[in-house]
């Protein structure tokens, strides 16, 4: 016996479209996987037909499909065809004016925006006055947008950075950007990151941690000069006390980057080598070890966590820290490292022999 909802049945794009409204998630689930199929597959003209079918749809003030057809363009309509982007454009902020500002369709609606400023630069242009639009949504969208366009949305930066001042959803959204933006310009992106950590808590905090610790990582790594900024370890004192263990982690892992440390500082960093977090006391000693700064205590805290008799959890946690620090400075570290890898096994001591390895 056929089924009324079989994916055969599904032959053109207003069918699909018109099950992709359906109460029963069999025939919604179907429907969108025979449009999928259209979307990707037969002659450039039909599938180009099926995409200006589905944008259509998606721009429609009445569809009650928008969260269903930006998965499936996010998915599967690559690339995009360069006669549609302009629609595309128009149909995305469309569906992107229906939506809150912290919709879980607003990372799909972003990642089609993204993918059609790839194959159509100009619409990146095109977009520049959406960082002031007057809906939430538009404007996290634009954040997440140039996020994931990497030197080409370097133009956008001082647009991205004003994002930082708006309501928590896209700030939040600004500062996902930065982690992957903030090497492209330093001296303007490294000042607004400290800033946020001076002055934010929660999830903007361990954000704006996130991102400036990579973008500190990237420079070291690339041997280029980091910006002066005045007042940083003061700054992260505040959240090295903060009640989120990966608060805690990121502001531990920054300290260790700054070189000599302050007594204050110093006497945090031990302070942490107790924490209840295996991964906050690792990093703390690996800070300790970076900076030049006594560490007896950091070597012996992070031979026991990497000992044979401690737990997969702590042995992890010494691993990650030890793995994201910079090897070159960690040479005070080998004869601990060499004693411990002798009696490990497994992935721990794989992990400790390639670390050896890179040690100065």
């Amino acid at each position: 016996m056929s089924s009324e909802r079989s994916k055969g049945r599904v032959r053109t794009v207003e069918e699909g479209l018109g099950r992709l409204s359906s109460r029963d998630a069999g025939t919604r689930e179907e429907a969108q996987s025979a449009l999928e199929e259209l979307l990707v597959s037969g002659e450039p003209a039909a599938r180009e037909r099926t995409a200006r079918a589905l944008l259509e749809e998606l721009g429609r003030p009445g569809t009650a499909v928008t969260e269903p057809l930006l998965f499936l363009l996010q998915r599967s309509w690559w690339p995009p065809q360069p006669g549609l982007t302009g629609l595309a454009v128009q149909s995305v902020l469309a569906s992107l004016t229906r939506m809150d500002a912290d919709a879980p369709a607003l990372e799909n609606a972003a990642s089609v925006l993204a993918g059609v400023c790839r194959v159509d630069p100009f619409q990146l242009a095109a977009l520049d006055g959406l960082f002031q639009h007057p809906r939430a949504s538009v404007r996290g969208a634009m954040a997440r947008v140039v996020g994931r366009l990497g030197t080409a949305a370097a133009s956008e930066l001082r647009q991205l950075l004003a994002l930082l001042e708006d309501e928590e959803a896209v700030a939040l959204s600004a500062l996902e950007s930065l982690a992957a933006l903030a090497p492209l310009a330093p001296d303007l992106t490294a000042p607004r990151l400290l800033e946020q950590v001076r002055d934010s808590d929660g999830a903007r905090l361990y954000l704006a941690l996130v991102s400036l610790r990579g973008l500190l990582e990237e420079l070291n790594g690339e041997a280029r000069p980091a910006p002066a900024l005045p007042g940083l370890e003061s700054a992260l004192l505040r959240p090295l006390t903060a009640p989120e263990a990966p608060i805690r982690q990121e502001a531990a892992a920054l300290l260790g980057l700054r070189g000599p440390l302050s007594p204050e500082a110093i006497a945090a960093l031990r302070e942490h080598l107790r924490d209840e977090s295996p991964h906050v006391a690792a990093r703390s000693a690996v800070a300790l070890v970076r900076s030049g700064a006594p560490a007896a205590e950091a070597l012996f805290l992070l031979k026991g966590q990497l000992g044979p008799a401690a737990s997969r959890e702590l042995q992890e946690a010494a691993v990650a820290a030890l793995e994201e620090a910079d090897p070159a400075r960690l040479g005070r570290a080998r004869g601990m490292l060499e004693a411990v890898a002798r009696d490990a096994a497994g992935l721990t001591r794989e992990a400790l022999f390639e670390l050896l390895g890179q040690l100065p």
